[in-house]
């Protein structure tokens, strides 16, 4: 599967940091070999491996500079999984605005839906009229 570019962009600015901070694992994390991507599915399977459903950021970006520091790390295929990132996104006040707006018209879409689902469950059919329908009725007594 491939990776959200949040959890790549996470790890890639963990990962430039921790490089410019430390010159030998600078030189590692230049490796052409090695990618980003594959990294984040590295740090996939080792979790799968583990068992578990998550993992403390510390550990996660610890699995990251694994991947680099070792020559011959193994990445296996994981299948489907997902990845929740705890990243903050600022909205401004216009971005804000033009979310609350497209909410509340999806709200009003879903409620007008929902409204005429009923409406036409609760409606009966007509019944299909003849001439012999409009005529006054005659009783008989026989």
């Amino acid at each position: 599967m491939k990776n959200s570019v949040a959890f790549e962009n996470a790890i890639k600015k963990y990962l430039d940091e921790f490089a410019q901070n430390d010159v030998h694992f600078a030189q590692k994390y230049e490796n052409p070999k090695k990618s980003i991507s594959e990294c984040c599915s590295f740090i996939a399977s080792e979790v799968k491996k583990m068992g578990v459903c998550g993992l403390e950021d510390s550990e996660v970006y610890g699995l990251a500079v694994h991947y680099y520091d070792e020559e011959d790390v193994k990445v296996e295929p994981v299948g489907d999984y997902m990845v929740a990132c705890n990243h903050h996104v600022e909205l401004t006040e216009e971005q804000k605005e033009e979310a609350r707006a497209e909410a509340i018209k999806q709200y009003q879409e879903t409620l007008y839906k929902e409204m005429v689902a009923k409406n036409i469950k609760h409606q009966t059919p007509k019944k299909e009229t003849s001439d012999s329908d409009h005529k006054p009725k005659q009783l008989t007594l026989f």
